[in-house]
């Protein structure tokens, strides 16, 4: 059994996110009055229940609207100074908290250290700090999406952001934070650079398996984590269960056979493709541009997808093998919104855009009207005003991104078919999840056996008792600190 020191908890675990929900994982461990968030990442469900996705908490109040409505949690010493400022907040002088290490880039797991203040070290996978880097040039006006860096509120001009503390690691690296040391290792997930961790306490070792899956492109990389994470002899694990109330989940190479059939179908009808997949999964790109290669047409991803892809390719070496090259790879090319004037003009465009369109194929919206049956549309479910412009007719809607998890996005599910509906097209869905099946999952706490496992990440937390018994699951409450020992 654990010991107490001076009153407190020797080793504890505090859940502000993550427990009931998928995502939203804001995890503070404690050890020896150490203590450290694994992930602070953005509840999904806790802002749905204030904002539409395109609404957002009031800015000129700081912090103060998160902090109101529980989108974060009350926590002091760990916020930006700027952000409490404006909500007139108190400000502690001392951090309460002295890192925070990341599994991976998605949402709900890094987005609000973009509140938290620039003394809390961050660490992070390298190509987990190249995807949030090139995320962060899409969204610099973002105060949701400031991770690396951060402009301090109220803007001034002139000013230079502030740079956060960034470590980062790749496989075969150990973090060591006071009593704690933690060993990350790369898993296999539905963006580059995601880690599960083995946490060595002085209460004994926990693992952490962040978001991962058996079925995807690279199965080695988490079956590594599962050796090595069972040669750990774990008293703990904490486990995602995205899909445990799934036998089974399709793989990418069904997303491929699948999608790559319509594919062909619509070349023998002569029928425009549009495509619809998060433009951060480096996995599914390179299945949509096989499907193009392969039925002869050409993949048109926007501008922003372009930089993205760009950006990766430059900075992380394992990634450039396998992204080709705008300007030299006549299968890919950039579409070209109509802005502001209208007219395609230059000065309607950054330097940036500008740039990629002098070295890149660049459609517009007339030349793809033209020649319908030679590309397949990439931009995805944001854009779908497109269609007007494009007036695709017959047509296939090829959809390769999660279902819906809530309410909302059932409605903006409804909303995409009516605009399906409206130009003539039809809906078809192949995806391959990012979280591993619940056969996996069982697989998965076999081969590691933690003597202790607390559900995470899932909506059914209690298919893990139901079907491992209730001696090994613990279920944890939220915001109520659980002693391991």
């Amino acid at each position: 059994m654990a010991r107490k020191t001076a009153g407190k908890l020797q080793t504890s675990l505090t859940f502000y996110g993550g427990l009931g929900e998928i995502g939203g994982n804001k995890i503070l461990l404690e050890d020896r009055g150490t203590r450290i968030f694994l992930d602070f990442g953005k509840s999904f469900s806790a802002r749905a229940k204030y904002f539409e996705w395109t609404e957002s908490p009031r800015l000129a109040n700081g912090v103060g609207d998160f902090l109101a409505l529980g989108i974060l949690p009350q926590i002091g010493g760990i916020y930006r100074r700027d952000l409490l400022h404006l909500a007139n907040l108190p400000e502690v002088e001392d951090r309460s908290v002295q890192a925070v290490v990341l599994s991976h880039a998605h949402s709900d797991h890094a987005d609000y250290v973009s509140f938290l203040r620039d003394d809390i070290e961050i660490y992070m996978g390298e190509t987990t700090n190249h995807v949030i880097r090139a995320i962060e040039e899409e969204r610099s006006a973002n105060v949701e999406y400031e991770i690396t860096q951060f402009k301090e509120r109220p803007i001034k001009r002139g000013r230079d952001p502030l740079k956060r503390e960034i470590t980062t690691f790749r496989t075969g690296n150990k973090i060591k934070i006071d009593s704690m040391e933690i060993e990350p290792i790369h898993v296999d997930h539905s963006l580059p650079g995601c880690y599960g961790m083995i946490i060595t306490t002085s209460s004994g070792t926990m693992v952490y398996s962040g978001d991962l899956r058996m079925h995807g492109t690279r199965p080695d990389l988490t079956l590594d984590f599962i050796r090595r994470a069972a040669e750990a002899k774990p008293e703990w694990m904490l486990c995602e269960g995205t899909r445990i109330s799934e036998a089974s989940v399709s793989d990418e190479e069904y997303v491929y056979k699948t999608c790559h059939q319509y594919a062909e179908q619509a070349n023998d009808q002569e029928l425009f493709l549009f495509a619809d997949y998060s433009y951060k999964d480096i996995d599914r790109f390179q299945t949509f541009y096989r499907i193009a290669r392969d039925s002869g047409r050409k993949l048109l991803v926007t501008p922003k997808t372009a930089r993205y892809l760009q950006r990766l390719s430059e900075n992380d070496r394992v990634l450039s093998k396998v992204i080709p090259s705008f300007e030299k790879d006549e299968t890919i090319g950039i579409y070209k919104h109509r802005v502001k004037s209208g007219t395609y003009a230059d000065e309607d465009y950054d330097d940036a855009d500008l740039e990629l369109f002098s070295k890149a194929q660049v459609w517009k919206s007339s030349d793809v009207q033209e020649k319908k049956s030679e590309v397949i549309v990439a931009i995805g479910a944001f854009h779908l005003q497109e269609l007007i412009d494009l007036n695709p007719g017959r047509g296939i809607y090829m959809h390769s991104s999660s279902e819906p998890f809530n309410e909302e996005g059932e409605f903006d599910e409804a909303r995409t078919n009516n605009w399906i509906e409206r130009f003539g097209m039809v809906r078809v869905r192949a995806h391959c999840s990012g979280h591993a099946s619940g056969r996996d999952i069982h697989q998965i706490l076999d081969s590691i056996a933690a003597k202790k496992v607390i559900p995470i990440h899932t909506e059914h937390p209690e298919f893990f008792s139901m079907f491992r018994g209730e001696r090994s699951i613990v279920t944890a409450q939220p915001q109520k600190p659980l002693e391991l020992r």
